[in-house]
Parts: C-alpha cells; structure tokens; sequence
C-alpha cells in the first residue's frame, strides 16, 4: 500500500521548500519516499509539473504513475473514476484546492508509519488531502493511461 498526499500551499513556491524539508527527513532515514511533484499554477491559470523522482532502469512506469494522477485529477476525472482508482471526492478537492498562484505538493509515500511524514506538513500551514492508493490501483492508472 502507498499513500498519495496532496498538500497545497497559497505560495507559489512553498510546495518547493517543503518537498526539500522531507528530502532532509529521507537522508536522515525517518522517510522512504516513492516519489514526488510539485505542481504550481500561475496568475493565468497555466499549469507547471515538476517531478522529483531518481533515475531508475529504462522501463520504470513512474512517469506514466506521475502523467496518470496529473491526468485524473485536471483533464480525465470520468475515465479514472469509471476504473476506480480514485474517490471522485478526492479528485475534486485536489482540483479546486489549486488556485491561481499557488503550489501543491504530490508525494507517493511507501512507509511503514506515514503518519510520521503527514505530521511534517502540518508545519507548513497548508491543506492537506489524502487517499491510501494499492498496488492494483496503481497498476489500473497506469495501464488505463498507457491505453489512452
């Protein structure tokens, strides 16, 4: 099981400075990040993803993960919703929680107690959406949208 955990942020580039925070917790071994992205939208509306995530060996889905959860949550929420991936509540708060100027923090955490990482957001003063992601509804995003 992973847990997905959205935070937004009213800055444009807290969503930044708290992703280096948990990469500090990861060195010291209190964290075990899958991945992440920061996605920001500026005065226009216009959309900026910037992945955080290690080189791994060719073949490794974690861009299609990356391009599935970006996709349902702003442009295919009907199609992720019909394979069951993801609670259309979710998907909503997550959308409507990205205002002009701001910034969110996508983070797939593996852990054993994520419970330890989440409690590091709360410091930042940002709002907080999360949804327990398995390994099967992983695998259905990113197989609905290789397809698509």
């Amino acid at each position: 099981m992973s847990e997905l955990v959205v935070v937004n942020f009213d800055d444009k580039y807290k969503a930044d400075e708290v992703l280096l925070e948990l990469l500090k917790l990861e060195q010291e071994y209190l964290a075990d990040l899958e991945d992440a992205v920061v996605i920001t939208k500026n005065g226009q509306g216009k959309i900026r993803v910037k992945p955080y995530h290690d080189l791994v060996k060719p073949g490794d889905l974690s861009n299609e993960l990356w391009g599935g959860i970006i996709s349902a949550t702003f442009f295919h929420r009907f199609l992720t919703i019909k394979e069951s991936v993801f609670d259309s509540n979710f998907l909503t708060e997550v959308e409507e929680s990205l205002k002009p100027n701001s910034s969110s923090l996508f983070v797939l955490i593996h852990y054993a107690n994520p419970e330890k990482i989440i409690a590091e957001f709360h410091r930042f003063e940002g709002k907080l959406i999360r949804t327990t992601l398995s390994k099967d509804q992983i695998e259905n995003l990113q197989k609905t949208y290789q397809k698509a």
